[in-house]
């Protein structure tokens, strides 16, 4: 565990564990809340929203992150000595059923956010904004705010570009492969800033919690903080290349004859 590329995976493989866990409970919440509120139409079409990101993206990341896991234990982790080699077949069937990865990234720009004109999108952006404008004078998040916000102005510059292909794609039908290009880069960004998001308010309730705190309990809310930090700063910042990608999308792959392949 001292090894610095062994520390990194398991880093990587807390913060997002923790990270997709988060967003299935807060899905569940944003549910109960349907339940509650029936006559409010937010909370369902929250929960459309984020049902992509739940089965899309989680799925997705969980069948990387096993590889990771493999990779932990070096050549051993490809026996049968340990269980990680069955996780890993029986874990890829998440991706493929019920909505390939490709149709769910579809269906959330389609139908969650362009038929749905954004709003719910907006909405979600507004709650998240309460957590990059929170904290005060001795806010211990202020680089994790930052991260957080700038993710915010990725994930909306990238639906922006992709919306105007869509327009676009009324007079040049060809535009539309730019949205079938970048729709499953668009389900990351969304599901990270979600996560990442989810992950700073875990990380506040843990440092209030520290003080007074047993020693048995102080190593899990250290390790609440240490994820959401993780998960700012190596993360979140994956959304501005993937909006930089999406405004220079020249559709050249489209262009490249079938036999190459």
């Amino acid at each position: 565990i001292k090894h610095p590329d062994v520390r990194r995976m398991l880093m990587n493989q807390k913060a997002h564990a923790e990270g997709m866990r988060a967003l299935v409970y807060y899905t569940g919440w944003v549910q109960d809340q349907e339940v509650l509120h029936p006559d409010d139409e937010r909370w369902r079409k929250l929960d459309d929203l984020l049902l992509p990101m739940v089965k899309g993206y989680s799925s997705e990341k969980a069948y990387e992150l096993l590889a990771q896991s493999l990779q932990v234990f070096g050549g051993s982790g490809f026996t049968s000595d340990y269980p990680i080699e069955q996780y890993i077949r029986d874990a890829k069937i998440d991706t493929v059923y019920e909505g390939t990865t490709g149709i769910q990234a579809l269906d959330l720009f389609f139908r969650k956010i362009a038929r749905d004109r954004g709003e719910t999108l907006t909405w979600l952006a507004g709650k998240i904004t309460e957590t990059v404008k929170g904290g005060g004078a001795e806010d211990v998040f202020v680089a994790e705010r930052e991260l957080l916000g700038k993710a915010l102005d990725d994930a909306q510059g990238q639906v922006g570009v992709m919306v105007g292909a869509l327009f676009a794609s009324q007079e040049q039908p060809a535009e539309l492969h730019k949205i079938g290009l970048h729709a499953t880069s668009l389900l990351d960004t969304l599901s990270e800033l979600v996560i990442g998001w989810l992950l700073l308010r875990h990380a506040e309730v843990a440092h209030a919690a520290l003080d007074g705190a047993a020693p048995a309990d102080r190593d899990f809310y250290e390790g609440k903080i240490a994820s959401a930090r993780y998960f700012a700063r190596t993360v979140l910042p994956k959304a501005g290349l993937r909006r930089s990608l999406a405004e220079q999308e020249d559709l050249a792959l489209m262009d490249i004859e079938d036999s190459v392949f």
